[in-house]
């Protein structure tokens, strides 16, 4: 999986200048490693990085290799075994304890379809698929460095779609289904073809509902992971477009008028962050029959459960996506310390591991009359 809005926009802004790049690619991982498959970098030819794959271990050598790439022009696939116990790997003094795969493109010389194309094209329509890159083989009509762009439940974006081999679709399928990267070698002819496949989706639309002062650093913090960000308020001062320059919009709404204001389906997630138990309840009704998955609320988990019962039938379909009170418990007092538990959980969530924090939030609440956030300390309203 790749950060699509800071590679495209690095892609943009560096293209603009026309000069040669290259895309590095990590394709395959083994052991502790700081990026995983589908993690790539922009390199330009005066040797400056755009974007991390292997946290400083291994990026010197990389640029050497990456000079050679620019000289050639042909695309390089190279490994980095960290797990030797000799301290001297490549006389670089590593030990990180793992092995990575990557594959070196300069983009003006790739085989077919420049695949920074249909990121840009992925990142402006919030459009998601399967983005596959021939790493090594022996066959002339599949060159190393040939991309095909799968789009989700439809056709290749990638010219020459009708002649594009079944094994190669099926391989696409199959990461359309579990969303993880693969890394495999398909048996074609009398030789075989190396491709790695992986999911490619736009960045995480967080919804904030509430644009109180306290929602500034939760904000900031979404933008720094480039999310895509969305601030709505029943209050036209509040949602004020200059006091968040870091959303990508600020909108005035009342709850009943926000799917109309805001394009629900591509919600990702939601914290309630109005400090008003009223028009809480009438913002989770409208989000009830919705598809967002994690709906985090401020306050204690007494409050939750008194909103979710006031629900009625609503709240069945609420109940396991609801976390109060919001954001992991690291004993948060500032704002921008509770901005950073809001968004942990948002990205632990985001990563598969929110059944940590469920398991957390949905605790039978015991007799907390304070109506305070006993994660936070923040005050909230009745």
């Amino acid at each position: 999986m790749i950060n699509l809005r800071t590679l495209v926009t690095a892609y943009c802004e560096l293209e603009a200048t026309r000069r040669p790049l290259m895309l590095a690619t990590v394709v395959e991982t083994l052991g502790s490693t700081y990026r995983k498959a589908g993690a790539r970098m922009l390199i330009t030819d005066d040797g400056q990085f755009h974007g991390i794959i292997g946290g400083g271990c291994f990026e010197g050598d990389l640029l050497e290799h990456a000079r050679a790439v620019f000289d050639a022009g042909h695309p390089r696939l190279l490994f980095y075994d960290m797990r030797a116990q000799e301290d001297e790997l490549w006389g670089l003094g590593l030990g990180c304890n793992g092995a990575v795969r990557l594959v070196l493109q300069r983009l003006d010389t790739v085989p077919g379809r420049n695949p920074l194309v249909d990121l840009e094209h992925c990142l402006r329509t919030r459009g998601r698929g399967v983005l596959a890159t021939v790493c090594a083989s022996r066959e002339s009509d599949y060159p190393v460095g040939r991309h095909a762009f799968f789009a989700d439940n439809a056709a290749a974006v990638d010219p020459g779609g009708d002649d594009r081999p079944e094994w190669l679709a099926q391989g696409a399928r199959n990461v359309q289904q579990t969303g993880a990267p693969l890394f495999i070698e398909h048996k074609v002819g009398q030789s075989g073809v190396t491709v790695f496949y992986d999911w490619v989706q736009p960045p995480p639309h967080l919804l904030i509902i509430g644009a109180g002062p306290d929602a500034l650093p939760v904000v900031k913090l979404a933008r720094v992971l480039d999310w895509e960000v969305t601030v709505v308020d029943h209050r036209e001062a509040y949602a004020d477009p200059r006091r968040f320059t870091d959303a990508d919009r600020a909108l005035t709404t009342t709850p009943e008028s926000l799917p109309g204001q805001v394009k629900m389906e591509t919600v990702d997630a939601v914290v309630l962050m109005t400090h008003n138990i009223g028009y809480d309840e009438r913002f989770l009704k409208v989000l009830a029959p919705t598809a967002v998955g994690y709906i985090g609320m401020l306050g204690p988990a007494a409050r939750r459960e008194r909103l979710l019962t006031g629900l009625g039938a609503s709240a069945e379909s609420l109940r396991k996506r609801v976390f109060g009170p919001v954001g992991l418990d690291i004993g948060a007092e500032l704002p921008e310390e509770i901005g950073i538990s809001i968004i942990a959980e948002v990205v632990a969530w985001f990563r598969g591991e929110g059944r940590y924090a469920a398991r957390a939030h949905r605790k039978q609440a015991k007799g907390n009359s304070a109506q305070s956030d006993p994660v936070h300390g923040v005050p909230v309203a009745d």
